[in-house]
């Protein structure tokens, strides 16, 4: 193994590394708003709202609506006036029990057809998140009210937002570069002479792989950290995250847990790759057609974007949209028709992976064969 990591052009690897950190910071150095200036946007907000709410009352007391939505409309309104009064005060669990009271009462209003805009699931999932952090000594942090997040947020809303197509073309350069190293040296003829089993040599390379490919994601994601750290503090890792899933209940999980369940699939789809990328280097003996092979593989999860224009039927049967994992770990499916789910990502990347290992295991017994054919002819 140490002389498969000799074939690891490190410069690149830091370029690499240099780079997704680059872009993972790139919304921190954007960022130039301050809290004072997000908390007044916030009392304007429930400002607004209070005085929307005034003048509805009114006019349905003009018009001599019906009684109990008048009495859920002064409620409503009574709770914005606690809020503001908890934003002023800068009391936070005042803030947090007013908006809980507030989506309360809003999905009372959405269950009798009074309301429009959010849906039922939605104003429960919010519910469940504002109860959770009444009774909880977990700071709550609004999420659309925080000028600048906590690191743990901010790491959190990275892989959320950076484009994952993007991160995994990082990975596959390297593996195309490493799987055609031989080729490129013109040592390949050496390596299949060589006493060692092509399976041992196999493993010998990926593991060096998959190695190099934690440190890439690891380090990355530990320098997006701690430069946001420097902002926004450490954070808490244990934070719940609640969502929905395709069929509308509500799930909770931690930040932790889904950096985890994202670090472990993530090596998953490299494992993959790199599998493939081995397989490519007995077909293709230049790096461009292996890069470009491998890029065709992950290309197609740029179509979660456009679940606007791609049918369901069509996106079902692709696939990278299983493998969509940033968004399909809390349960979000471009496509809400069609059942995509992590787990089901999970089982055909095991799958693929099983199968292109029985592809790379046929090659090799040929491989054999023709080597000891060559050797018995001499």
């Amino acid at each position: 193994m140490k002389y498969e990591f000799l074939k690891i052009n490190r410069w690149l690897v830091l370029t690499l590394i240099t780079i997704f950190i680059g872009i993972g910071i790139l919304p921190l150095l954007q960022n130039k708003t301050n809290q004072t200036d997000v908390d007044s946007q916030k009392e304007q907000y429930y400002q607004e709202n209070q005085e929307l709410l005034q003048s509805a009352i009114h006019s349905m007391k003009a018009t001599e609506a019906p009684a109990d939505l008048i009495a859920v409309s002064e409620k409503e309104l009574a709770a914005y006036q606690e809020g503001l009064s908890g934003i002023t005060q800068k009391n936070k669990h005042q803030q947090i029990t007013a908006e809980s009271e507030i989506a309360k009462i809003q999905l009372e209003k959405a269950k009798n057809g009074n309301l429009l805009g959010a849906t039922i699931p939605e104003l429960e999932l919010r519910i469940k998140e504002l109860e959770f952090f009444e009774h909880s000594e977990i700071e709550w942090v609004d999420p659309f009210f925080t000028a600048v997040p906590p690191a743990s947020h901010f790491l959190l809303n990275t892989f959320l937002q950076l484009s994952y197509p993007l991160l995994l073309s990082m990975g596959t350069l390297l593996i195309a570069l490493f799987c055609s190293y031989e080729h490129r040296k013109n040592t390949a003829n050496f390596m299949r002479s060589t006493p060692q089993k092509l399976s041992k040599i196999m493993w010998h390379k990926i593991g060096v792989m998959m190695l190099t490919l934690s440190g890439f994601l690891i380090t990355g994601t530990l320098g997006i950290y701690l430069i946001s750290v420097l902002k926004g503090g450490i954070g808490n890792f244990n934070y719940p995250i609640f969502y929905l899933d395709s069929q509308q209940i509500i799930h909770q999980t931690t930040i932790i847990t889904y950096l985890l369940l994202l670090f472990f699939s993530t090596l998953l789809f490299f494992f993959l790759l790199t599998v493939i990328g081995y397989l490519l280097q007995n077909i293709f003996t230049q790096f461009l057609f292996i890069f470009l092979f491998l890029a065709l593989c992950i290309f197609p999860l740029a179509l979660g974007g456009m679940s606007t224009f791609i049918p369901v039927t069509i996106a079902k049967w692709l696939p990278t949209n299983y493998w969509d994992f940033p968004r399909l770990i809390l349960g979000n499916n471009p496509w809400g028709a069609a059942a995509i789910s992590f787990e089901k990502g999970i089982f055909l990347m095991v799958l693929s992976i099983l199968l292109f290992f029985i592809l790379n295991r046929i090659l090799m017994k040929r491989s054999e064969v023709n080597i000891n054919s060559q050797e018995i002819s001499r």
